[in-house]
């Protein structure tokens, strides 16, 4: 007699919770780079086996009817993000970054316009200063992140001494967007009449877990405010939909590409063409403080799309066709707009066009830390695409990096290791979409 889903699904958060502890027992795994990788597949392993018990077809309809299952997956993911919690972070070093920044705040600098490296902010540095990235480097975080981090700082400073504890617990804003993000995509879920289990593609997807809970990264709370749009455009309250949306762009600058799509086009013109303007009162009060010339930080943060690389895909492909870095961004920033227009124009649902949007940002960009590929993960509830979810299970090859990066401080951005992550995944996108082509001219066929 074959397990009923909630059986198989609590054998399979059994195997993940193994899994992480292992994971958590290895230590700094800075120096555990391939044990890490190795229990971070597994674990990638496991959570598709669970993926598929919650979509697979309806002859387990019953089984994922049970009132019982969303409740064991968000029991399950809870423990899950309780034990990687204790972790430090290892994998980046983007808090001490954060708290650095927080700091210099609190003693009245502007990230905007200063690098950890000038001598007038000398006095700052303590026994996290070799941790602090991109020292010759102004922020490129949104204001929402920069006010995060001075509040951040003013409150762990004042319970906490010690510097690098203080960076430990710069990751306790992202781990509260992170369970923010399960709540707002539970309630989407069901703004959609979907089945409230599809949450586990979100909430047990090792990759959230390591590097919100784990690693502490900011990206959090800007797709938190993403899900939170979504979720109101799905109630049609269009203007709090923008103001979520417009904090979120307060974060990161990457969800400005989603505006198009939430204005939508209809009958030749735009269908909500006053409600986006929610953006401008918001962004200017978040950037009131920080108020100063952004020239030079808006010229690097543009090296997303096109100038440093790591871990990029098809950038490389244009970097190659154009031989040149300039034409190769200017290339790429017009795929990526396009695709976006094109999307627009299309009308496709929001979920399904943010993703598509989202994923060819990455696809073409000359950066994609395996964090990024968060943005991706709660829409797939939507559009389980299993091209996608390999590349997330695949993401945590991109950790080699780290291995000359701690022993040697040499940042190996764009090797060919990254093939690994891409050929299979580019080869599985290429085959369901003939697969899928050859079924639609199969259908059109008989029906003709």
């Amino acid at each position: 007699m074959v397990p009923s889903t909630l059986v198989q699904l609590l054998l399979c958060a059994s195997a993940l919770e193994v899994l992480l502890i292992a994971l958590r027992l290895q230590g700094d795994l800075r120096y555990r780079i391939p044990e890490a990788i190795g229990l971070l597949l597994l674990a990638s392993a496991i959570y598709f086996t669970s993926v598929y018990l919650i979509l697979r077809p309806k002859s387990t309809a019953k089984s994922r009817s049970d009132r019982r299952l969303p409740l064991v997956i968000l029991g399950a993911a809870i423990v899950f993000r309780l034990t990687v919690w204790p972790m430090a972070p290892a994998l980046s070093d983007d808090v001490f970054r954060y708290r650095w920044e927080g700091m210099l705040q609190a003693h009245g600098g502007n990230p905007y316009q200063t690098t950890p490296d000038q001598e007038e902010w000398t006095h700052l540095r303590d026994e996290t200063f070799p941790r602090v990235g991109s020292k010759d480097v102004r922020s490129g975080y949104g204001p929402l992140l920069e006010l995060m981090e001075r509040w951040t700082y003013q409150v762990v400073s004042t319970a906490v001494e010690n510097p690098t504890r203080q960076a430990f617990w710069y990751k306790a804003p992202s781990a509260l967007f992170d369970l923010g993000i399960i709540a707002a995509l539970w309630l989407l879920l069901a703004a959609h009449g979907l089945p409230a289990a599809r949450v586990l593609i979100y909430a047990w997807s090792p990759l959230p877990l390591i590097e919100f809970w784990g690693n502490g990264h900011n990206d959090a709370a800007a797709v938190f405010f993403v899900v939170l749009a979504l979720t109101l455009a799905a109630r049609r309250k269009w203007t709090l939909s923008f103001a979520a949306l417009s904090l979120a762009a307060c974060a990161k600058i990457w969800p400005l590409l989603l505006f198009p799509i939430f204005i939508g086009w209809k009958g030749g013109r735009p269908q909500r063409w006053f409600q986006w303007l929610a953006l401008l009162p918001i962004a200017g009060l978040l950037a009131w403080p920080y108020w100063s010339n952004i020239e030079r930080n808006v010229r690097h943060m543009s090296g997303f799309v096109g100038g440093w690389r790591n871990n990029d895909s098809l950038y490389g492909l244009l970097l190659w066709l154009t031989g040149d870095q300039y034409p190769a961004k200017y290339a790429a920033f017009a795929i990526i707009i396009g695709t976006a227009a094109v999307i627009t124009l299309r009308r496709w649902p929001l979920e399904r066009a943010s993703l598509a949007a989202i994923a060819v940002m990455l696809m073409f960009s000359a950066n994609c830390h395996p964090w990024y590929l968060t943005w991706m993960i709660p829409l797939l509830a939507f559009s389980p695409v299993p091209a996608l979810l390999l590349w997330t299970a695949l993401a945590p090859l991109a950790y080699r990096v780290v291995i000359a990066w701690a022993l040697l401080a040499e940042w190996e951005g764009s090797t060919d290791w990254r093939w690994l992550i891409y050929g299979p995944v580019y080869a599985l996108l290429a085959g369901t979409w003939l697969i899928s082509r050859k079924r639609r001219r199969a259908a059109v066929r008989s029906s003709g």
